[in-house]
């Protein structure tokens, strides 16, 4: 038979097991164009400037983020290749985003393209992370301090 010492040292370890010091953060990845080019997905705390990133395959359309420490964050991805060409013919990679834009419905009234902050809670999933906006998401490189 198992002693009660026991018994509360095994409930102890599966208590601690259970409670979780991390959120998961899902959501989905649009593009202006009849593919979804290959890019990097990133998410940003917006308290300690610490990166995430995840790399999406040509045409996959979901992501999900596991681990994600509780706190704020902002979504944006960069197209892997270099997608745009400015009128000096320079290439440079494509931006988007999670912006008001895209709560908004992505049409010509919404004129709010900044990128949305959203709360991951330790132990809950945060769904609906859509980076859809890139014809309005002109946005300063966020990507400093990613990995």
């Amino acid at each position: 038979m198992i002693n009660l010492a026991t018994l509360l040292f095994l409930s102890a370890i599966l208590l601690t097991g259970c409670s979780s010091t991390t959120g998961t953060v899902k959501g989905t990845v649009c593009y202006p164009s009849e593919y979804i080019p290959a890019m990097d997905v990133y998410l940003k705390n917006k308290e300690t400037g610490k990166i995430y990133t995840l790399d999406i395959k040509e045409n996959q359309k979901a992501f999900k983020f596991k681990k994600i420490p509780e706190g704020n964050y902002i979504a944006f991805a960069y197209t892997i290749q270099e997608d745009l060409t400015d009128l000096n013919n320079k290439s440079s990679v494509v931006s988007g985003g999670y912006t008001h834009a895209v709560t908004c419905g992505l049409t010509v009234e919404c004129k709010d393209h900044s990128l949305l902050i959203f709360k991951v809670k330790n132990g809950n999933i945060t769904n609906n992370i859509q980076i859809c906006d890139w014809l309005g998401a002109m946005m300063k490189d966020e990507r400093k301090n990613a990995p």
